[in-house]
């Protein structure tokens, strides 16, 4: 019997053993799948990041073509501008200038839909960040007082400034009376 005591506390023994082998042999198989579950969300989070990045880079092309496409169509309003304002006033109301003028508007509507407005400039305060100074000349000081070309935003960026002429203020007569 005491044979027989001996065989089943070696057999516990190595039952022992065997369960302590087997919980540390999963808990390394746990610590795998740990780390396999770290990367894989890490890896997951990376690829997120990347089509986040990916499409706000095909929105800044985009917006980089369609800025560039509108900037190169400026000279075409200003040309039509400079038409209108130096057609004879016989040809002032005719069908074929009024289908111009619809040509022009229609033009100018398009890019206002995408994002295009005009700075205002005459009668506002002189600003260097939107506002390009040809010229000055005796007026308001500080106020443009002509618009050479017009300037555009293009989605609240500066586009193409205003090419204005600017007030220097008023000369007094005291000072011509003392030249003269």
């Amino acid at each position: 019997m005491a044979n027989n005591n001996n065989e089943r506390i070696e057999m516990e023994l190595e039952q022992a053993d065997d369960r302590e082998m087997l919980e540390q042999a999963l808990t390394e198989e746990r610590d795998k799948a740990e780390k396999y579950l770290a990367d894989w969300q890490r890896t997951q989070a990376d690829f997120s990041n990347y089509m986040k990045r990916a499409e706000q880079e095909k929105k800044e092309i985009i917006e980089f073509a369609n800025k560039a496409l509108v900037s190169n169509l400026l000279p075409i309003l200003d040309d039509f501008e400079r038409a209108f304002t130096s057609m004879p006033a016989k040809f002032a109301k005719s069908s074929w200038t009024e289908g111009m003028r619809l040509i022009y508007n229609k033009m100018k509507t398009v890019l206002e839909t995408q994002g295009l407005s005009e700075i205002k400039a005459r009668r506002e305060s002189f600003d260097p960040r939107l506002h390009e100074a040809a010229a000055q000349r005796e007026g308001e000081e500080g106020i443009v007082i002509e618009e050479i070309r017009k300037g555009y935003k293009f989605k609240d960026n500066l586009l193409r400034p205003s090419v204005v002429v600017v007030g220097k203020g008023k000369e007094e007569k005291i000072e011509q009376e003392k030249e003269g």
